[in-house]
């Protein structure tokens, strides 16, 4: 198993969350694994043992704003413990739209730590794709990966040019707009994700031991044979940029 990426897990939202962890940790598949909020994020490294393989971004998801509000206090207080900013970004769909002015001071905050701390953020953008673009470009965020992203061809384009990254996930394979994304991505430009346990295949939610097909999968789908090494190579090429800052 050496060697995977899964850049978007929430190892914490399954049940047997320590199993998965250890999991990810034993079979050596570098894992992003992603929080909802600085305290969970604060909760999770005193749960969890360090791993070479398992990173833990700080994060603050957009739809947590109808939840609990933003503790910057918190977010200052743990940002110079991780490498990366995940999950984070702003949500304008139906249900979170009444947030929005909130979620994008929430987001231009956090953007502006990314760029003065230097941070690799793993970033949510349902139905707010154009705006979160424009906040990253204002704040002059250098090193950002798109989470499922599901917005326009002609947005991703300019995503591409300020030179962020997709991690695109098994549910994208599953819809014409979603292979229309893939096909417009370069394989430099790729990671891997299984937005587990939210992300499913046959009609299950997503474990660990489910990677290697799902890299099949995409393998198959982009005509390539050696996606776990293109994407291992993108993801060493990011955080060799962000050491050079």
């Amino acid at each position: 198993m050496q060697n995977y990426v899964d850049f978007h897990v929430h190892i914490d939202y399954y049940e047997n969350y320590k199993e998965v962890y250890e999991y990810y940790h034993t079979n050596k598949i570098y894992a992003l694994f992603v929080t909802n909020f600085p305290e969970v994020y604060r909760k999770s490294k005193e749960t969890f043992s360090d791993s070479k393989y398992v990173k833990i971004a700080l994060g603050y998801h957009p739809e947590m704003v109808e939840i609990k509000p933003f503790n910057r206090k918190e977010f200052d207080r743990q940002i110079g413990e991780t490498r990366y900013l995940g999950e984070v970004g702003l949500d304008f769909s139906k249900r979170f739209y009444k947030y929005r002015d909130e979620q994008i001071k929430v987001f231009r905050y956090i953007c502006q730590k990314a760029n003065e701390c230097n941070k690799i953020m793993s970033i949510h953008s349902r139905c707010a794709e154009k705006d979160v673009l424009i906040i990253l470009n204002d704040y002059q965020v250098k090193y950002a990966v798109f989470h499922w992203y599901s917005g326009s061809i002609s947005l991703l384009k300019d995503i591409l040019a300020s030179g962020y990254y997709l991690s695109l996930n098994p549910s994208m394979l599953k819809s014409k707009k979603g292979k229309e994304i893939i096909s417009n991505t370069p394989l430099e430009r790729i990671l891997i994700e299984t937005d587990g346990p939210y992300g499913k295949v046959n009609n299950r939610h997503i474990i660990p031991g489910d990677i290697p097909s799902v890299y099949r999968d995409f393998e198959h789908f982009l005509g390539v044979e050696n996606l776990r090494e293109i994407v291992f190579q993108n993801l060493n090429r990011l955080l060799v940029n962000q050491l050079k800052g």
